[in-house]
């Protein structure tokens, strides 16, 4: 993804490693279950890039003539044209196509990936591989977000290194393994951390510096002579490459040691494919240097071009559709490079440089504009569109002790709302986010019965006695933050019910989502007897909710036990149907909705254990959200008219208002409260 400046001789075969690179990536795309590792293309450009800016940085030095102004202008000519283009081609179709929470996080992206930051705000989002993932157009711009951080710190590095005579090689050698080192310990424990953030990710472009410092070494002369061991060495390099695209996959701790494989390939082909048959034949072929000359616009290119199609069409693609958009992505990408990039880059003086900075600020102002006025929900001209579309929007999460008004815990940890703060709480709400997403439903039916709900939540954490999750060996404060729930739920005369909510079945399955694997690769349960591994989480889980029970029954607390929603395995979004125009059509699905038998089938790995421990405390009330949201055949995404989920396993505001006052009845019941039908105001403190 970077550019042979002029002041470096040509070589054709690195613009091969460049579409060995994109061509990687855009398959792993496209087509993941053909190239499972072909997101190790990102790897290999970071080698590259690593190696041709220090080598730009380098021979400017030893001819005096570096310039920080010269070296960002080369950098603002090289990236900003393609880049500003695909951005702004982005966000006009986002106006076309996104629903307003889409197009408002779009927005946010435009501006952070015009900013070069995009890998901070991903990584404060998600992991790249969340099933969200393939839904945000922009993703992509995390990698760029990588080096321009370290174009920005590496020069002045060089700089301060050259003008005090110190041992350049070996303190970029010292860089690079404290890098690696970084990456090796956060891959396995903070995966989403060590694969956006640069700290991480710093030796791979380090690995090309060094090359590039061992080639000047040398006075540019080639590191093997033609031969026997030169073929070898870069048969070696490709083979690397090659065993990282199918070895490698999203279920491995990367980068870490695995990424050891893409780069110690690409550095073995940079540093010996001059003068070699497989440099010549196959590196330097004309159809691999063709696609090495567009890999950056199409690495720009293919990414929000599968992403909107598949947010258009929903569900799973036709690989026709699929393989139309890669050749889209392709033909954009070469006009581009034609009409824009290459000229552009080529024109002199400062004014293209200024130019260029100003559109990108404009473009990425209008994204931060579009993020701060919520997508543009004027949009929506489809009343139903428009509000179900208002289903994905959430209430702020307010959390710590201001949230709650006086009589909660000094520095609490976790999120706290109450439904009125000037009265103090009846009934307490403790959980995770799914006991969140209940909340606003059951604040409001609650306070028809002239009841307040106090809630305390913690994201990602079940909220248990004697019940914590370690990441890296430290704890991530669950038991903290259930510690302060329950004690104050039992030190609170006023408080007589606690409702224990969560989604169980992640929590003791280890799944995230109905055939998506683990949620949680890297987390230990820690139970009463000190760290326990994944393999008995579901006897540590049943064995806090048993102690967290006991505990509450003991101390003349009612209890209500809230069951976990069927999850989706699809996202919600996929259900609404919106046609802005006579071009352009959002296609639901036909169906909205999970087999009834798939649900049960899941239900299956850990209901029947947690019941046998709920029947064993006949006063406890368990409230089970199926039988309303399913039926024998289905479970459904939209009943009654309303959409019940904002993504694949939380309730929207409106499916929460729903499920409560289909549980009424039966809460009112266990609360010995007149079950009078209001549903007033909307439940927030």
């Amino acid at each position: 993804m970077s550019f042979v400046s002029p002041v470096l001789a040509y070589r054709p075969d690195i613009d091969g490693l460049r579409a060995i690179a994109v061509l990687a990536v855009v398959i792993f795309h496209a087509f993941p279950q053909v190239l499972p590792g072909g997101f190790v293309g990102v790897d290999v450009f970071f080698v590259i890039s690593g190696y041709l800016i220090s080598s730009i940085i380098f021979k400017a030095l030893d001819g005096g003539t570096f310039s920080f102004a010269d070296f960002y202008a080369r950098r603002v000519r090289r990236i900003f044209p393609a880049l500003v283009l695909v951005v702004l081609t982005s966000l006009l179709l986002g106006w076309a196509v996104l629903l307003p929470d889409e197009y408002a996080q779009l927005g946010k992206h435009a501006a952070a990936g015009l900013g070069f930051v995009a890998n901070v705000a991903y990584w404060m989002e998600s992991g790249y591989f969340d099933t969200a993932a393939e839904l945000k157009p922009l993703l992509h711009l995390w990698s760029l977000g990588v080096e321009e951080q370290f174009y920005i710190v590496w020069p002045a590095v060089v700089l301060l290194l050259w003008r005090f005579g110190a041992g350049l090689w070996w303190a970029t050698a010292g860089l690079a393994l404290v890098s690696f080192g970084i990456s090796v310990w956060l891959s396995p424990v903070f995966p989403s951390a060590s694969y956006f953030l640069p700290f991480s990710r710093a030796w791979e472009l380090l690995a090309g510096a060094m090359l590039a410092l061992a080639l000047r070494s040398r006075g540019g002369q080639p590191f093997v002579r033609p031969g026997l061991l030169q073929e070898t060495l870069v048969g070696l390099g490709l083979v690397l490459i090659m065993l990282a695209l199918v070895l490698v996959n999203k279920t491995r701790d990367f980068p870490g040691a695995w990424a050891l494989l893409p780069v110690l390939g690409a550095v073995l082909l940079i540093a010996c494919a001059p003068g070699s048959w497989t440099g010549r034949q196959v590196l330097s072929n004309r159809v691999m240097v063709w696609f090495g000359l567009i890999s950056f616009p199409l690495y720009l290119w293919h990414w929000p071009l599968l992403a909107f199609l598949r947010i258009v069409k929903g569900g799973e693609l036709d690989g026709q559709l699929l393989a139309a958009a890669v050749g889209l992505a392709v033909l954009l990408a070469w006009l581009t490079y034609r009409l824009i990039e290459a000229p552009v880059r080529h024109l002199p003086g400062w004014r293209t440089v200024a130019a260029l900075v100003l559109v990108c600020v404009v473009v990425g102002g209008q994204g931060w504009s579009t993020f701060n006025r919520e997508g543009l929900p004027f949009r929506l001209k489809d009343a139903q569109a428009k509000e179900e579309a208002g289903a994905m929007a959430w209430p702020s999460h307010l959390s710590g002790s201001e949230a709650c008004g006086d009589g909660v815990p000094e520095r609490l940890m976790g999120r706290c709302l109450i439904a009125d703060v000037t009265r103090v709480p009846d009934v307490a709400l403790i959980g995770d986010s799914h006991a969140n997403h209940y909340y606003w439903g059951l604040s409001r039916e609650l306070a028809s019965m002239n009841l307040n709900l106090l809630q305390f939540a913690a994201q990602g954490c079940p909220l248990l006695f004697d019940y914590d999750l370690q990441r890296g060996g430290e704890s991530m404060g669950c038991q903290m933050v259930a510690m302060q729930a329950f004690q104050h739920a039992l030190d609170t005369p006023s408080i007589h019910t606690v409702i224990m909510a969560g989604r169980w079945v992640a929590a003791m399955t280890g799944e995230q989502l109905a055939g998506r694997g683990h949620a949680d690769k890297g987390v230990l349960v820690v139970g009463r007897d000190g760290v326990q591994t994944n393999l008995g989480r579901d006897q540590v889980m049943l064995e806090a909710i048993e102690r967290t029970l006991v505990v509450l029954q003991a101390a003349g607390k009612r209890v209500i036990f809230l069951d976990s929603v069927p999850e989706l395995d699809f996202n919600i979004r996929e259900c609404i149907s919106w046609e802005p125009n006579q071009y352009v059509k959002r296609i639901p699905r036909p169906e909205c909705e999970v087999p009834r038998a798939k649900i049960d089938a899941r239900a299956q790995q850990y209901r029947p254990a947690l019941h046998s421990v709920l029947n064993r405390h006949p006063g406890v009330t368990v409230l089970d959200p199926v039988g309303y949201m399913c039926d024998a055949r289905a479970c459904y995404g939209r009943r009654d008219g309303v959409l019940l989920y904002r993504d694949d396993d939380h309730l929207s505001l409106a499916g929460s208002y729903w499920i409560a006052r289909q549980l009424r009845a039966v809460l009112a019941e266990a609360l010995g409260r007149p079950a009078v039908a209001v549903s007033a105001g909307d439940g927030r403190g």
